[in-house]
């Protein structure tokens, strides 16, 4: 692991701050202008195609599907936390189902939940994610799964 100066990390976090926000008001052309060429995002998510995207145009087509299944999604920072050329970060992400979701109609159910991630920085540009949230959730919140028990 190489080490970022103290400058380098604030200047990270500040990067992962601003394209969240950016994101939150609708502008996929931020948080993709972030990404370096060779960007690699990681997920657990268990919809097929979403474990592994690679590339800006890859980001900025997934993007662009969750503004259509969420149109009024907004992620809001609880923490940031960075350390040589990794930047971590809590979120809550809360939107409304407006948008066919992984074959399922559009719901018009809002959802909220935890985002956990980090991002690698090479050179001022996020070279890889990995990141975390409860699918099973959201799909209980869409009206998409029964709750445990019924």
């Amino acid at each position: 692991m190489t080490t970022g100066s103290a400058a380098e990390v604030e200047r990270n976090k500040a990067t992962v701050r601003h394209i969240l926000e950016r994101l939150s008001a609708g502008d996929v052309d931020a948080f993709v202008e972030a990404l370096a060429p060779d960007y690699v995002r990681h997920c657990q998510a268990m919809l097929p195609g979403l474990e592994e995207i690679r590339g800006p145009e890859g980001m900025r087509r997934f993007l662009a599907g969750n503004t259509a299944m969420f149109p009024d999604y907004r992620e809001d920072v609880e923490m940031l936390v960075g350390e040589g050329d990794f930047v971590a970060w809590r979120s809550v992400g809360t939107g409304t189902n407006l948008g066919p979701l992984a074959g399922f109609p559009p719901t018009g159910r809002r959802a909220s939940f935890v985002i956990i991630g980090m991002h690698r920085f090479r050179d001022g540009k996020i070279v890889e994610t990995w990141t975390s949230w409860d699918n099973l959730s959201v799909l209980r919140q869409l009206g998409l799964l029964p709750a445990p028990g019924r």
